[in-house]
């Protein structure tokens, strides 16, 4: 790279990725604009190597892609395989009884395999294995599922950018065995090795001091990670761990310092120190930050090994070439934008006032944050000039220092997870101060822009920047406006599985409903099956898609019922937003299995409804107090963007005709069918007396249930309904302003068995 222009040449490689990576327009302006840069600096050879670059980089993206589209298989039908795979012993995490691992084919195919544990000794085994394992298995292939739910981590997208297309459900493992070694793997093995062995012993470690050293040691996670961490990742400090490779320079730096207080000859410590770099970042777990930390640090050791001299932005510009390379995916996930882009920050900034220099990296860092998690908390800038400081002196010392002596001095290793926890509870208690803003989601091209502007900002006077930094503050503003009160309003069934959950939200966001929330039928874990703590499917579909549309509040929450398909993550609901009315089944109110669910909300009013009370939507089931079972379900009516919407939860067929004798001119444009198309719901006579112009149904993909039953769909098909199911087409959202809406469903699968 030739010195002094390494940034002019990534930018345009980087702007391929952005045209291969699901920006095509966007990523073309940007490459447009950093080529003309290029051509500015009137240099034949640094014009003609970035040209080379673009090309090559753009020929191995479509390269891989053709080589992956290939590869995958159907995500809506599995088949039976029998194949080899060759596991790393780092590779496995256990939950509960599941467990699942990243996994190489003989042919060099990468799966994401799932399975399950039968016995303890099956648990057990898995434990001790600490040495790369060859398995033969039996099982059944399929490609990865899109994320079926609009505003959903992109799980699949994530995967294929390394390069991982199909998951494989093993139903048999038929042998275990020792992986053989080769020339190229010996290395890689034996850190993967020495990772896992520090994995199972930091899962020992006394309290925070495992969770911390699983995180700073390994790059990984213990099973309390998220309840001990979590006011640092309510407070934006979770990069510490895994984004910022900064423990990575501190690492490098004490070894130095070693080696130069034992006197070794400065070449030995050198090479030593870029041979191991490669095996260390395996044992920190890989991440990101960690890789970018590393081969900047590596790129450094090297020039300076030749005597060369390179600076922080070439060794910058260098390791994201070289990680666009390993992930072409790298420029889209959040880990990697701060990653990247606050030590771009730190190497632009260094020489600004440092007020100034602070300004700058929560700019350069809020746009990732907004269009990645939503929100931003204000106490972020106080949270991290209490804790990085403490980082180098006091953090990784200690859990450095309690790691080791925990074999032989337990009282040690306590004393120091005790600091530790001390830590964590002035974080944690600092979290529950207000200041969260839940901003929404912008769009991808407004945080470009904010970025550029930020850009801008810094390349002014001081003097002149208070005016800039105004009018970047005040357009923030004006997208959060736009964000919190739109002009649409709309009406979206979640995809939550085998369960129900729809959103109603009126234009401007003035009033917000929910009729359920999802949920799943738990299952009793063996005595012997680690300890699994309450996992809720809405904090990644329901609560994530309200806070990318800025809503915090409900203003009326229904429960139609108290299945634990449509009630279940009702405690994630109320964590985590405000519901200012609780309304369910004339009966329900009284039953207290359901009501538990409420212990930690005492504020939460519970109200009945029956047919004949006044709610924001019309009650048309139940007629009297009873059993909130399918029997005694809502069903609920309401009118948006021109069209009436009738919502049966999971009504059966005598409901029907109830609400049929009640009101024979009962009629509906969308009809949300009962109980996700169940033969004990949707009689062909109430099909025909209500006449939808639309079926809805929700229900999981292969459920065990059979639903939607086949009987059902044939009554829809003779009377000629249209029918969208969230098996096959994911969230289904209807988008309204004043009396005309847009349909769009999130997936487009093939219909299967469906017509």
């Amino acid at each position: 790279m030739v010195r002094g222009h390494g940034l002019f040449m990534v930018l345009p490689v980087a702007a391929v990725s952005v045209v291969f990576g699901g920006h095509p327009w966007g990523g073309t302006l940007l490459l447009l604009v950093a080529l003309s840069r290029v051509w500015a600096l009137r240099v034949a050879l640094v014009w003609w190597l970035t040209v080379g670059l673009c090309l090559s980089f753009g020929g191995y993206l479509v390269w891989q892609h053709n080589r992956l589209t290939t590869a995958r298989y159907s995500v809506t039908q599995s088949t039976d395989v029998q194949t080899i795979l060759r596991v790393a012993p780092d590779a496995y995490t256990v939950t509960g009884t599941g467990y699942r691992f990243l996994a190489t084919t003989r042919q060099g195919e990468k799966l994401l395999v799932r399975g399950r544990l039968k016995t303890a000794d099956e648990l057990h085994r898995l434990q001790r294995l600490t040495v790369p394992t060859q398995w033969r298995v039996v099982g059944q292939q399929q490609g990865l599922l899109p994320a079926p739910n609009f505003a959903q981590f992109e799980g699949a997208r994530y995967w294929e950018r390394r390069g991982v297309v199909n998951t494989l459900q093993i139903t048999a493992v038929t042998a275990i065995s020792p992986a053989s070694k080769t020339v190229w793997s010996w290395w890689p093995d034996l850190w993967h090795s020495w990772r896992s062995r520090l994995l199972r012993a930091c899962e020992r470690l006394p309290g925070a001091l495992g969770v911390y050293a699983a995180g700073l040691l390994a790059g990984g996670r213990t099973a309390t990670t998220g309840a001990e961490l979590s006011g640092m990742q309510r407070l934006g400090l979770i990069h510490l761990f895994a984004i910022s490779g900064l423990h990575v320079a501190l690492v490098m730096g004490a070894l130095t310092w070693l080696a130069v207080h034992l006197h070794l000859p400065r070449e030995w410590w050198e090479w030593g120190l870029i041979l191991s770099l490669p095996g260390y970042a395996i044992l920190a777990g890989g991440g990101s930050g960690v890789l970018r930390a590393s081969w900047m640090r590596g790129t450094q050791l090297i020039a300076q090994r030749f005597g060369w001299s390179i600076g922080a932005l070439e060794a910058w510009s260098l390791a994201l070439l070289v990680g666009m390379w390993c992930n072409p995916g790298l420029l889209f996930e959040l880990g990697s934008q701060l990653s990247y882009g606050l030590s771009l920050a730190l190497i632009l900034l260094r020489s600004e006032p440092r007020h100034w220099r602070q300004v700058g990296l929560t700019l350069m860092s809020l746009p990732s944050l907004l269009v990645g998690v939503f929100q931003w908390h204000g106490l972020t800038l106080l949270a991290n000039a209490l804790v990085v400081p403490l980082f180098p002196v006091f953090l990784l010392p200690v859990t450095l220092i309690g790691t080791l002596v925990a074999p032989w001095w337990p009282a040690g290793a306590a004393t120091c997870a005790y600091l530790l926890g001390a830590v964590d509870a002035g974080i944690a208690r600092l979290a529950t101060l207000p200041g969260n803003l839940v901003f929404g989601q912008p769009p991808w091209w407004v945080a470009w822009g904010w970025l550029l502007l930020t850009w801008w900002l810094f390349t002014r006077p001081v003097g002149h920047r208070r005016r800039w930094l105004g009018i970047l503050l005040a357009s923030y503003l004006v997208v959060f406006g736009c964000i919190h009160r739109p002009f649409s309003g709309e009406v979206s069934v979640f995809d939550v599985g085998q369960g129900d959950s729809i959103l109603i939200r009126e234009p401007g966001n003035h009033h917000v409903s929910l009729i359920d929330v999802g949920g799943h039928l738990g299952v009793r874990s063996p005595a012997w099956a680690p300890p699994v703590a309450p996992r809720y499917a809405a904090n990644q579909t329901v609560i994530t898609y309200l806070k990318s549309r800025g809503i915090t509040r409900i203003d009326d929450l229904y429960l139609t019922h108290h299945d634990a398909d449509h009630i279940g993550d009702l405690p994630a609901i109320l964590a985590s937003l405000r519901v200012t009315r609780l309304w369910v089944p004339a009966g329900m109110e009284r039953e207290s299995q359901w009501s538990r669910r409420l212990a930690n909300q005492p504020t939460v009013r519970i109200r009945p409804l029956q047919v004949g009370q006044a709610a924001p939507l019309r009650v048309w089931h139940p007629f009297q107090p009873g059993v909130a079972d399918n029997g005694g379900s809502l069903a609920l009516e309401g009118t948006f963007g021109g069209l009436r919407f009738l919502f049966m939860g999971d009504l059966d067929q005598r409901g029907e005709r109830r609400m049929m004798a009640a009101n024979p001119q009962l009629r509906t444009d969308v009809l949300k069918v009962g109980h996700h198309g169940s033969r004990t719901a949707t009689s062909p006579a109430f099909v025909q007396q209500v006449r939808p112009r639309l079926a809805l149904i929700s229900a999981g993909r292969h459920n065990r249930y059979g639903h939607p039953n086949q009987e059902t769909l044939t009554t829809l098909q003779h009377q000629h309904i249209p029918l969208l199911m969230t098996q096959t087409r994911g969230m289904i959202r209807y988008t309204y302003r004043g009396n005309h809406g847009v349909w769009e469903t999130k997936l487009h699968l093939e219909e299967e068995r469906h017509t």
